[in-house]
Formats: C-alpha cells, sequence, structure tokens
C-alpha cells in the first residue's frame, strides 16, 4: 500500500512539472520581446517638446516599448546637443529617435565619431537631402531612416491677412517676439508688418530683450492696439498663457501661430504635427520588431496639418463678441489664400 501511494504522488508530481515546464515554455516563446528607445530632443523648443510629448504618448500603452528621454537645454548650443547625443548613443537604448535639425545633425555626426552601428530615426526635419541625412529619399544603404516634413510653422500666407478675414475692423496689431534669441523672427516680423500695409493694418513690433520683460512690456502697449499676435516658434515660447490672460483683461484680440493652439488665446492658427510622431514609430517598429536594416526603408514624406481655431467663449472677452461665425467661415472658404485650413476650421472643439 505504501508502496502504492509512494508511485501515485511521484506521478502527481511529475505531471505537475510537466505542466509547469509546458508554461514556461509557453510564456517564452509567446513572450513579446522588449525595446527601449532613446528619445533626443530640446523640450524648451515648442515643437520638439509637442514631438516628444506626442511620441511618448503614442507607445504609452504598449509593453513592448520603453522611452529613455535624452534631453538637450539648447538647440543652437551645438556643444550641449552633441553631448547629449552621445549620452543617448551610450546607453543601452535600441533606436535613437531624434527631434528636429541639431539634434539629427548631432547624433549623426556622434555615432560617425564612435563608428556606432544604432539605428537612427529623425523627425521634425525639412530637406534631409540637402542637410545630407541620407544621399536621397528612397532606400539610403544607411543606418539612417525616418520622416521629412514641412516646419509647422512654415508662412504659406501672412497670418494678418487670415486675421483681418476674422476681425475685418482689426488696424493696430502688436508683435512681441524675442530680440535675445539667437533664431530670431526679426526677418519674418519685419515682412509680416511691410505685408500688412496693403491692408491697411498697423502692425507694431516689440522686441522683447530679456525673457522676464515679455508680460510686463506688452501690457504696457495694449491700450495702443486691438490685437496681439502671438508666434510660438519664437524665443517666448512657454508665454502664451500668459499673454492670453492680458489680452483677455484688456479686451484685446489673441491671434496665436502655435503648435495644438493655445487655450487662452480666442483665434488660433495651430500646427498639429502629431501624425509626424505616429510615423515615426511605425518606421521604428520595422527596425526593431520587422528587423528591416534602415537603410532599406524610404524616407517617409508628410505635410504638417493646420487649423484654424476659434473660441467663442474668449472672443467674448477679447474684442470679438459680435464675431459671427458662418460669415468668418464663408470668407476664409472664398479665399483661395487659405485653401490650407478651408477643411480645418474648428469652432469650440467641432470641425465646421
Amino acid at each position: 500500500m505504501h508502496h502504492r501511494k509512494s508511485v501515485y504522488f511521484q506521478t502527481i508530481l511529475i505531471l505537475f512539472l510537466l505542466a509547469v515546464g509546458m508554461c514556461v515554455i509557453k510564456y517564452k516563446i509567446t513572450r513579446s520581446p522588449h525595446y527601449t528607445i532613446g528619445l533626443v530632443y530640446v523640450p524648451s523648443r515648442a515643437f520638439h517638446e509637442y514631438l516628444g510629448n506626442a511620441f511618448v504618448k503614442k507607445i504609452k500603452n504598449n509593453k513592448s516599448f520603453s522611452v529613455h528621454k535624452f534631453t538637450s537645454a539648447s538647440s543652437s548650443d551645438l556643444i550641449l546637443v552633441n553631448a547629449t547625443c552621445n549620452e543617448a548613443l551610450e546607453s543601452d537604448a535600441d533606436i535613437l529617435v531624434c527631434v528636429g535639425l541639431n539634434c539629427v545633425k548631432g547624433a549623426l555626426k556622434c555615432a560617425q565619431k564612435r563608428e556606432s552601428k544604432k539605428p537612427i530615426v529623425f523627425m521634425g526635419v525639412a530637406d534631409v537631402v540637402k542637410h545630407g541625412f541620407v544621399k536621397s529619399i528612397g532606400p539610403s544603404g544607411s543606418n539612417v531612416a525616418g520622416v521629412e516634413s514641412n516646419s509647422p510653422f512654415e508662412q504659406i500666407f501672412n497670418p494678418v491677412d487670415l486675421l483681418h478675414a476674422i476681425k475685418e475692423k482689426a488696424k493696430n496689431v502688436l508683435v512681441p517676439y524675442a530680440a535675445f534669441n539667437p533664431e530670431t523672427l526679426e526677418d519674418h516680423a519685419q515682412t509680416l508688418q511691410a505685408a500688412s500695409k496693403k491692408i491697411s493694418v498697423s502692425v507694431t513690433l516689440l522686441p522683447i530683450d530679456q525673457f522676464n520683460d515679455v508680460l510686463p512690456k506688452t501690457a504696457g502697449l495694449l491700450l495702443e492696439h486691438d490685437t496681439l499676435l502671438y508666434l510660438e516658434q519664437d524665443g517666448i515660447a512657454v508665454c502664451g498663457p500668459g499673454l492670453g490672460k492680458l489680452a483677455s483683461q484688456h479686451n484685446v484680440t489673441m491671434f496665436a501661430g502655435s503648435i495644438d493652439g493655445i487655450k487662452d488665446s480666442a483665434l488660433s492658427y495651430a500646427a498639429d504635427p502629431a501624425c509626424l510622431a505616429d510615423m515615426a514609430f511605425e518606421i521604428a517598429k520595422e527596425i526593431l520588431i520587422n528587423k528591416k536594416k534602415p537603410g532599406d526603408i524610404p524616407v517617409r514624406q508628410a505635410t504638417v496639418p493646420r487649423n484654424l481655431i476659434i473660441n467663442t467663449k474668449l472672443c467674448e472677452e477679447q474684442d470679438l463678441a459680435d464675431i459671427d461665425i458662418p460669415a468668418v467661415v464663408h470668407r476664409i472658404r472664398a479665399d483661395t489664400r487659405f485653401a490650407a485650413v478651408h477643411d480645418h476650421i474648428i469652432v469650440d472643439g467641432v470641425v465646421v
């Protein structure tokens, strides 16, 4: 009897161990490998930060991937950029996704010096062949792939023309911009000023020499103007919400050229570059999961969509209480200059 019990328990134990073994084997077979993506960008640049956040959001719920952020304090200080790129190349990241011209340049330069074979995916850059990132937009044969796109701030038309189509009574527009930034918008601002004279709109340029002067200097001039034009690609990008609140306090219209819209602005001409992050992630997956060589993947080309965003609640606070939305939409769609936004007019979150 004792022998039978012993054989019985041994059999149960063997079956149990076999079952556990099968589960372990099945787990190892079905378990997805995990990859780390090194994201290299400059968070102080509005466009870079938006793309970085959009990329992280894209893979947030994908358990096969994690993101390690490598950020530089400045895009114009190439020493800082290169240090960040070297740190990313030294890390355990399986692939680098680089945002913006100088981050891509830095990563490629550092990778070449280190003779690194780590794949590099670029996004948020234009003219990639001209800059020497790849030899052609077809398969490059190199260790680089990515998404080429137009600038989200590319001026297809004078923004004051669009403003005038919305607010016909606009006469005096204030344009603050950062004179302390090496990437200043001064040339663009002067062009905007000259073009606005053709429609009898006076544009006052307000160069800001110190960041802390943005709000007080703007507030001091708002009484003499009916509109505040804010351009987010400038060095005063983080001041958008504060400028919007000033506009409401002074019953002045704020028209923001921005990424994804400014919540404190009655009017925004906003770029929506999230599609670039989607495309860059798809390329990264092709390389990591499908084991494609970066050099076998042609450069993806994308156009950043633009939206005209109107917030009617803020219109009441910012000198547009009498705005006639149907009439505004009709004027914009009747003007071929604004073709880029004909089908992208959003009023209180709804496409019209």
